[in-house]
């Protein structure tokens, strides 16, 4: 499968499916939008360990434990979006995981806070990246004054219990570039989320189209079908059927044509059978549908 086609099934699901099926492919979607964030959630578990190795915490203990918990919490998860049957139950899913991993992932980056050039503020970023996929600009730009709020926290912290000085120009830098990504980030989903909707709209009056056009197709082989198939009237039977068009009854066609009344209901009959037809309102119909 293509790089391309994978990814659009992926997060795409099934645009061109009928109203009625669109909120359990919504479900479907925000399942499989979950399950990309359980994995990377487990990509941190990794990376947190490997912190603890490389780098030297406020408490390795608390960084195994913050480990396990995230583990702990990933396998919850797991279990509720496996479980969750609505699409209100996936949101409510996703936004208590949302202010989860923002609140996580300023609880690792306390256990740094005492080194004045730590990096470990980027890793909030992933945070606003999924903000921004959640739920769009207001979910990136949300996560981003989530942040600027607990990085004048951080430093204050800091310089309380370690004697570091608070840093302005880090912290402008820091919060004028998370701004930055989340607006950025925020503006790409709203944008691609707007094509989409378009495309949807598209595929689906596209598919509306089609459908007309095959029904129209379906029911001009049908006459024609029928047509062909029918058998064609006789010229005395012509005549009965012009003069049933006229408003004639039985006993006055049949002074017309000087037969037997009898004679004109068998011609009669003779008409609705081969004409497929029930009734002279039929007749009168047919005739001035289609001249014989």
């Amino acid at each position: 499968m293509k790089i391309k086609t994978f990814f659009s099934k992926l997060f795409l699901g099934f645009s061109n499916a009928s109203a009625s099926d669109q909120a359990t492919f919504k479900i479907s979607e925000s399942k499989r939008l979950e399950w990309i964030f359980i994995g990377f959630r487990w990509l941190w578990v990794l990376a947190i360990l490997l912190m603890d190795w490389l780098h030297h915490p406020l408490s390795h203990t608390g960084m195994l434990e913050a480990g396990l918990a995230l583990g702990l919490c990933n396998v919850i998860v797991s279990l509720l979006n496996a479980k969750t049957k609505t699409l209100s139950g996936q949101r409510a899913l996703g936004i208590t995981l949302l202010v989860a991993d923002g609140l996580f992932a300023w609880g690792i980056i306390f256990f740094f806070v005492n080194d004045f050039y730590t990096a470990a503020y980027a890793a909030f970023i992933y945070v606003v990246i999924e903000g921004a996929l959640r739920f769009g600009l207001a979910g990136s730009i949300g996560m981003s004054v989530f942040f600027i709020g607990g990085l004048a926290a951080a430093y204050e912290y800091r310089l309380s219990e370690f004697g570091v000085r608070f840093s302005y120009s880090g912290f402008a830098y820091w919060s004028v570039l998370m701004t930055l990504v989340s607006m950025t980030l925020g503006a790409v989903v709203n944008e691609w989320r707007k094509q989409r909707r378009e495309s949807e709209r598209y595929q689906i009056e596209n598919a509306r189209l089609l459908e007309r056009a095959r029904i129209a197709e379906e029911i001009s082989t049908k006459n024609i079908s029928d047509l062909e198939s029918m058998e064609p009237l006789t010229g005395r039977e012509k005549e009965v059927i012009d003069l049933i068009a006229k408003g004639k009854n039985n006993k006055e066609i049949a002074e017309t044509l000087k037969l037997e009344e009898k004679t004109v209901k068998n011609y009669i009959n003779s008409i609705y059978s081969k004409l497929q037809i029930k009734s002279r309102y039929e007749a009168i119909s047919y005739i001035f549908n289609k001249p014989l």
